[in-house]
């Protein structure tokens, strides 16, 4: 490749990096996020480095096998507690349970908030 070929080549390749990396920062997935389940399985906290990626955000507990068994919105500090009455009609002893957080964008500078995945916990028959 001739010296002009390989300035163009860079050229190109530059622009695309140029061009690429909004959207590439964008589809990274923004402030990492966290949501975490209690052992009990109906409570737990949401938890990011931004504030704005923690209170008002949608927890949905699901049952492995079964589906959603509730949906809450954490409060200002993150926490949250699943609606027992909604949790007791959905849910099929023994349970295995865990909460999740979508991906969201708050109003304010922060672009995104990730999404997040709890760990599996038991809730067992008694």
């Amino acid at each position: 490749m001739t010296k002009r070929n390989w300035t163009a080549a860079l050229a190109a390749v530059g622009a695309l990096l140029v061009l690429g990396a909004p959207a590439a920062m964008s589809a990274g997935g923004g402030v990492k996020t966290t949501v975490t389940i209690g052992s009990v399985g109906y409570q737990g906290k949401v938890s990011a480095a931004d504030p704005s990626c923690v209170g008002e955000r949608i927890v949905v507990l699901k049952q492995k096998g079964n589906g959603v068994l509730s949906r809450v919105t954490s409060q200002a500090n993150g926490s949250w507690k699943a609606d027992l009455d909604e949790l007791n009609e959905n849910i099929e002893i023994p349970a295995m349970v865990y909460a999740e957080v979508k991906a969201s964008s708050p109003p304010g500078p922060t672009a995104t908030c990730s999404g997040a995945v709890s760990r599996t916990v038991e809730i067992a028959g008694g």
